[in-house]
This record gives C-alpha cells, structure tokens and sequence, in this order.
C-alpha cells in the first residue's frame, strides 16, 4: 500500500505539474492582458507600465519560473480584474456550487441509467431496451446548451415553476441538473446493460439460478456488483469531459460556480484566475481516480493496490 500511495503521489504532482506548464504556456501564447484591462484609448506608456507592473516584460523562462516559484510558497497569484484578491481565493469560493451541481447531476445520470439497465434484465424486454436506447440517443444528439434552453422555454417561461437563473434555492438545481444526467444516462445505461449481460453468463451467475436463487437476488445480490466496475472506470476516466460540459451547463443557467468564473476570465485573459482554475480541475481528477481505484479493491476482492 505504500509503495501503490508512494507512485501516485508521484503520478499526481507531475500531472499538475503537466497542467501548470501548459496553462502557462498557452496563457502567455495570447498576450499580454495590458490592452483589455485598460481602456480602448489608453497610452502606450500606460500600457508598458502596467506589463512591467504584472511582470510581463520579463523574459518568458524568468516568468515561468517566478511562477513556479510562487506555487511552491502557496502564492497563486493575485487576480488582474480584481486587484488584491488571490485567485484562488476566488476559484475555491465557487468550487462548493459546482461540486454541488456535477455531483447530483453525475449522481441521478448512474442513478437513471442504473434503473434502466436493471429493469431490462429483470424484464428481459427487447422492446424496453430499444426505447431507452433510442430516448437516450435521442438526447445525446441534443447539445446541452440547446436542451438547457428547451428546459428554460418549457419550465420557466411557459410553466413558470422552476428558476431560469442563479442559485435561488432547491429548486434552482433542478433544470441544470436534469441537463447533465439526461446527457450521461445514455453512456452509462448501455455500460451498464452491457455488463449485466455480460455477467449472466459467467459461471458463477449460472451456479446462482441452479441454486434456486430468484433473478431479482441473482441481478442485485451478483451481478450488479461486478456490472458497476466498468461504471467507475468511465466515470473516473470520462471527468475531464464531463467538468468541460458543466462548464456549459454553468453558463446557460448563470449557475454561480467554478465553470462560470474560468470562462469569464479567459475572455478577460484574468491568466492567475484561469491557472489556478486548472489546478483545482487537475486535483479533482486526481481525486476521484484515486477513489475509483480504491472502490475498486472494496468492491472486487481480486484486486490489489501495490
């Protein structure tokens, strides 16, 4: 177990480490941000002094490393739109919004498609199955920013019961959340349906039915188990993705979270702000692969972490 913690924590520092470089990189790729923090008509000479101010008339490698540095003492750096304000301080102060909204939309997406996919196996029904696939399809097709809207059109505007925008409450998470889990119910229901057929014909699923097991307990007591470790595998690989689409959802539904505050400071190229965005997504990703893995073991006994 140690050695298995010991090259993840090495795994772990040179993927951010990996994130670090190309934020930088492509951050400095678009300019100096001097021109739109000031206005249209500024001077040059104002320009100039607010690049030097920023650090931005230094040599790139001296930038880079004056960053890295930086890291290393926890110095994030400040945000340019927000002068005197860490930028971190203003990702983390988003970061619990968008945990909220991708964990209950990721969570009643596994949720659906695990129904679904029980329900066709305990029915054993053909037709079920290509109505949901069909439904699910259907909505894959459908761009989230477009099925978001469709959401507003129908249960704000027309009906009038669910918020449009913000975080008001409960109910404001419900639109955007539907959102998410309708587009990974389709992925995760045919993982899912997948598996489970798969599964019934090993031997030990026979061994179950020639024992007198019903099929309720042979699906849910046996197969399922097995049938969701191909579920966490995508679901750990897939979150890159996955923050890339909420960051969408964020922005149709004027959510407060993560997403919102990265994309508004690319446009204003606010570069602190957007690195340390990435940082926070690359720990996240890190996270939860570490959780798959250790699921992994909890739930499949043959597997070893070393």
């Amino acid at each position: 177990m140690t050695r298995y913690l010991s090259r993840r924590l090495v795994q772990a520092l040179a993927t951010i480490f990996a994130v670090v470089t190309v934020a930088f990189a492509f951050g400095r790729l678009s300019g100096s941000p001097a021109a739109l923090l000031l206005t249209e008509n500024a001077p040059k000479s104002q320009i100039v002094a607010l690049n030097h101010r920023l650090g931005f008339d230094k040599p790139l490698w001296l930038q880079y490393v004056d960053y890295l540095g930086g890291l290393l003492h926890g110095d994030f750096g400040q945000s340019y739109r927000q002068v005197g304000v860490s930028s971190m301080s203003l990702v983390l102060e988003r970061l619990p919004a968008s945990l909220l909204l991708g964990a209950v939309g990721l969570t009643a997406g596994i949720l659906l498609a695990m129904v679904a996919g029980l329900v066709i196996q305990l029915t054993g029904s053909r037709g079920l199955r290509t109505t949901a696939l069909g439904i699910g399809a259907v909505r894959q097709a459908i761009p989230d920013f477009f099925f978001g809207l469709l959401l507003v059109l129908i249960f704000s505007v027309t009906l009038g019961i669910l918020p449009s925008l913000g975080n008001r409450g409960i109910t404001s998470v419900i639109m955007p959340a539907l959102t998410i889990a309708t587009g990974q119910f389709i992925l995760y229901m045919r993982l899912i349906d997948n598996s489970l057929t798969e599964q019934s014909s090993m031997d030990y699923a026979r061994t179950a039915y020639a024992r007198g097991d019903s099929r309720f307990r042979v699906v849910l007591g046996e197969l399922l188990p097995n049938a969701f470790l191909p579920v966490m595998t995508v679901a750990g690989i897939s979150l890159g993705g996955f923050l890339g689409g909420l960051v969408i959802v964020e922005n149709v539904f004027a959510w407060p979270g993560m997403g919102q505050l990265m994309l508004s400071a690319v446009y204003s190229r606010d570069f602190p702000v957007v690195q340390s965005g990435l940082i926070v997504v690359a720990g996240l990703f890190i996270v939860a692969n570490f959780a798959v893995d250790l699921c992994y073991a909890l739930i499949d006994p043959r597997v070893r972490l070393r």
